[in-house]
């Protein structure tokens, strides 16, 4: 495993010697590490490693063929969530970015009321945000909202849910 995460890393770096890349940490509605490639002075990848709450006000709760709105589902998901940025400079250092992604990974109810247990989550979302980077110090800060709808997933037979995956996250990040 450590091999090919090593492979992953000197893969990436290699594509493009005099690209832009950024690492760091995420926090808000994602918590985790964030990595940016940028392809151009404008346009960017941006993927998130993360861990999550989401309180879920009227998730749709089906089983079998009966349906179930929920008051609130509160969960807890561990996601990766690529999204493509298109970026627009304002002012010296501070740009607004927008695009939008997928995500994917596990999500569960926080406080263990379904017997279901996990569940697969894959999601779409739309992002907008603000990023400022620091004249003296290649650090970039970044805050955005990331407005999307979730799927929670076991089998084709069993229990999903559906609900409004919205997340509002910080992240800092060491530009290279």
């Amino acid at each position: 495993m450590k091999k090919i995460f090593l492979a992953v890393v000197v893969a990436l770096f290699s594509i493009n010697a005099m690209a832009q890349h950024e690492i760091g940490g995420i926090v808000g509605g994602l918590n985790g590490l964030s990595y940016k490639y940028w392809f151009n002075d404008n346009l960017a990848l941006q993927a998130d490693l993360a861990v999550g709450l989401t309180a879920a006000p009227g998730a749709w709760y089906y089983k079998g063929n009966k349906l179930n709105p929920t008051a609130t589902a509160h969960l807890y998901d561990f996601t990766i969530n690529p999204n493509a940025l298109y970026h627009f400079d304002l002012v010296s250092n501070l740009q607004l970015y927008t695009g939008g992604g997928i995500s994917f990974g596990l999500l569960s109810d926080i406080n263990n009321t379904r017997s279901e247990g996990i569940f697969g989550k894959f999601g779409i979302n739309a992002i907008v945000g603000l990023a400022y980077e620091l004249g003296a110090v290649p650090l970039v800060l970044a805050f955005d909202f990331r407005p999307g709808y979730g799927l929670g997933f076991q089998t084709a037979d069993e229990a999903h849910m559906s609900f409004f995956d919205w997340k509002i996250a910080f992240a800092i990040r060491y530009r290279f």
